[in-house]
């Protein structure tokens, strides 16, 4: 997955819009389409903006997850789900976009429901 799919997958995880992203890290809205897109490449003192604005480490933001010799030590599901990249399989079974999105339903769900579980232990 290229770097500009990672940050435009990461941005609608966090229903950023590339304006609020920009904003986050002092450049213009057409700069994060053009990382976006893959026409140019953040600064490493860009990157280190980035990474926090999207929430991630910055080796797990740059970290290359086609590599099949080497396995990460994290996965952002949103960014495999929304990548269109990768071919997520199940039980020998390619997921179509329908059974990916519905996937991504119920995670959010399951994070929903342990929000509010972690919210009502703080309210004890």
């Amino acid at each position: 997955m290229s770097l500009g799919n990672r940050i435009k997958s990461l941005r609608r995880a966090h229903h950023l819009t590339q304006q609020k992203l920009a904003d986050r890290v002092d450049v213009s809205r057409i700069y994060v389409q053009a990382l976006e897109s893959n026409r140019r490449l953040p600064s490493m003192k860009l990157l280190q903006k980035l990474a926090p604005a999207l929430d991630v480490e910055l080796n797990d933001l740059l970290a290359d997850f086609s590599n099949t010799k080497e396995k990460p030590a994290r996965v952002q599901l949103e960014t495999m789900l929304d990548s269109g990249e990768l071919e997520i399989w199940y039980r020998s079974k390619k997921l179509t976009e329908k059974e990916l999105r519905r996937v991504y339903r119920v995670v959010q769900a399951a994070l929903d429901d342990w929000d509010e579980e972690d919210a009502s232990e703080e309210q004890r």
